[in-house]
């Protein structure tokens, strides 16, 4: 599968209660910089690579690539922010650019974008079975999501805003790797959101997402 980087951020979102219920086991897991606890939130720099797709979108399926940038805080703790996506590391558009995987009834010429909704978005490492993982939390102002816009057959814009369920818990597999902590979203069953056009459950979101310390002389990871 073709992946292009994007922000990872990350796009589906944990009901409040779960987040609560998993919260009970995230004690024990916090982000470290140089090996040591953060205590203040702490800027970092994230770039990832996945596939949004509405698999039930009038007309066909629409999967896109998306590549961009986000800008957030790691600390202390377990939590973390997602405050900005953007198509450059901290500066740039708030439509990332993106490419068909399938078209569907938009038009395959004229490239789609991706608008990451409802920032910032806050998260925190927790243990879900016997994976570590950072899990979105919904905060009160909306659930995170996504709305791709594409151009319709007949010239017009089309917009598919696809926002976490109530029944979803959105989060990524989180592993130390070279370059800081890498999070990958898998498109499991249960991670899939509300499409304004594929309606219930046509939203998947895959990928990966590697976040860093932007100092070359602080190595981020989490325990």
């Amino acid at each position: 599968m073709l992946r292009i980087q994007m922000i990872g951020l990350a796009i589906m979102a944990a009901l409040a209660m779960s987040a609560i219920a998993a919260g009970s086991a995230s004690a024990a897991h916090e982000w470290l910089i140089n090996g040591k606890p953060i205590t203040t939130a702490t800027k970092v720099h994230s770039v990832g690579l996945l596939l949004l797709e509405d698999s039930k979108a009038p007309g066909g399926a629409v999967s896109v690539h998306c590549k961009g940038f986000d800008d957030g805080t790691v600390g202390p703790g377990a939590l973390d922010l997602i405050l900005a996506i953007t198509t450059e590391l901290l500066k740039g558009s708030d439509k990332i650019p993106c490419t068909f995987d399938k078209a569907g009834l938009c038009k395959s010429n004229v490239p789609p974008t991706a608008l990451a909704l409802n920032l910032p978005w806050h998260t925190a490492i927790v243990l879900v079975g016997t994976e570590v993982r950072d899990l979105l939390l919904a905060d009160g102002n909306g659930e995170p999501g996504y709305n791709v816009i594409c151009q319709g057959p007949f010239g017009e814009t089309q917009e598919d805003e696809c926002l976490a369920e109530p029944s979803t818990m959105g989060s990524t597999t989180l592993e130390n790797v070279a370059g800081g902590v890498r999070g990958i979203f898998q498109g499991k069953a249960a991670e899939l959101t509300k499409c304004s056009k594929g309606g219930a459950g046509a939203g998947k979101v895959t990928g990966e997402v590697l976040t860093e310390s932007p100092s070359a002389t602080e190595k981020l990871t989490f325990q």
